[in-house]
């Protein structure tokens, strides 16, 4: 099974705001959380549908990529259009 965990964070408007992606290739779920609340909870699977969600007047948009068949899984996030980097392990 293969998970895509990520989290970022980013200065939106001059606060701190964490994003964070829990995903498994296994089950397709995803769960999107804004500084540890829950804004997306969806079976996913093999679906390359981005989730997105508002933050204050900006546009977060996660996507989750697939590789070998679904073994392998990874997320993205854009932020008003931008790639943005994820925290390093």
């Amino acid at each position: 099974m293969s998970e895509a965990n990520n989290v970022w964070r980013l200065d939106v408007d001059g606060q701190e705001r964490d994003i964070e992606v829990e995903h498994s290739s296994m089950t397709g779920k995803i769960v999107v959380k804004l500084d540890g609340q829950v804004v997306e909870e969806s079976r996913l699977l093999l679906s390359k549908k981005p989730v997105e969600f508002k933050v204050g007047e900006h546009v977060a948009l996660v996507t989750v990529d697939y590789a070998y068949s679904g073994l392998a899984s990874r997320s993205s996030l854009h932020f008003d259009g931008r790639y943005v980097e994820p925290l390093g392990d």
